[in-house]
Formats: C-alpha cells, structure tokens, sequence
C-alpha cells in the first residue's frame, strides 16, 4: 500500500483549490485517505492508486464545490461510491445533514466505516438505487451532487421532483457531458465551473432548475 501522507502534505496538494482546511478537517480528512487506501486493496473503490492523486482527484475536486454553492440544509449525494463528492463535503460543512445514495452493499459499509471513524455526524447511508429510494420520500433537498453519474432526462426529472425550491444539482463531470447535459436543457439553466486544481479536465456543471 502507498505511504500515507502527513497532514502538511495534504494541506500542500489541496493549496491550489484555494480551500484550507482547519486542523481538526485536515485530520479528518488524513482518517478518511487512510481508510480509503486500505479498503481500495479489498474491494473497487476507485481506480486512482496514488495519494496524492486521490487528495487533488477525489478530494480538491469535490470541496471546490464549496466555493461554487452554498453548503446549507440536507444534501443528497447519488451514486455515492467511496463518498465524493458528498461525504468529502462534511469537511467544510460539518452541520450539513448528508445522504448518501449507493446501491453496492459493500462501499455502503466503507462510507459507515468513514463516518464512524472520522467522526462525521448527520451522516445516513442508503444501500438502494436512487431510482428506487427518491420517490419513497416527501422531503425536498437543497442540494443534489454526484460524480461521474451518466445523466439523461429521466434523472434530471427525478433530480428536479427532489429539490426544493431554489435547490440546486452539481455535477462533477467532463466539458464533453457538460455539455451533453446543457443540450438537454428544458425548464433548467446550467453554469459551468472549473475547479482550479492543476487537473483541468473536470468541470462541475451545476444545474438550477426553473
């Protein structure tokens, strides 16, 4: 397994997102690169190996979604996988209430294995398909995140049913589905923002409904 990496180093990796991390979600987020590392050897959680590259890839990408949205209320994170962007963001928003969508029973319990041990609260793991979890609900979010979730119309209809007013979807994709989603537009606008990590080659396509 790769050496783990010191706090201070992460701090360096993240610099370019112009995100810092208090002392206490620097820790957190060295709890969560450690279980990610060592988990990633027993089952798929992600295809990116070098901690370095998980720090920018996984984790500057998805906190630069703070500075893009406001962080506030319930967020609900489809496709969760091994937790970005949703439970990456309880670093900046550790008040945000977080549900994480994922259908695979075993990454279900490495994000519950990640919220115990780093000690992220307002945490709940739905083992289901969004398809099949969002229309139990009456409930609205105020924010709907996903990466790398092939969007068509159906799921930006279900996306739109769960949103309160005001509510808003973020997307963490390339410029080339980007733009395969703004060419769907009908009854949405959709603003493009380019992290500003070292890695240009995603975007966060963020959808706000009419």
């Amino acid at each position: 397994m790769a050496a783990p990496l010191s706090e201070s180093e992460i701090a360096r990796e993240l610099a370019a997102f112009e995100i810092p991390l208090l002392p206490p979600a620097l820790a957190q987020l060295s709890c969560y690169l450690q279980l990610l590392l060592r988990w990633n050897r027993r089952i798929n959680l992600t295809g990116i190996r070098d901690p370095k590259l998980m720090v920018r890839r996984l984790f500057g990408e998805s906190l630069a979604i703070a500075r893009a949205v406001e962080l506030r209320g319930w967020l609900v994170d489809v496709g969760s996988g091994a937790g970005f962007p949703g439970l990456a963001l309880k670093l900046v928003a550790p008040d945000l209430r977080v549900t994480l969508v994922e259908a695979r029973q075993k990454k279900c319990a490495f994000l519950k294995e990640v919220a115990r041990q780093c000690g992220f609260t307002g945490v709940e793991v739905v083992a289901e398909r969004f398809e099949e979890w969002a229309p139990k609900g009456s409930a609205k979010a105020d924010l709907i995140t996903t990466r790398a979730v092939l969007a068509d119309a159906n799921l930006l209809q279900s996306f739109n049913k769960l949103l309160a007013p005001g509510g808003q979807a973020v997307f963490i994709t390339t410029p080339e589905l980007a733009s395969r989603i703004q060419a769907m537009a009908a009854g949405f606008s959709l603003r493009r923002v380019t992290p500003s990590g070292p890695e240009r080659d995603s975007v966060l396509a963020i959808v706000s409904f009419e």
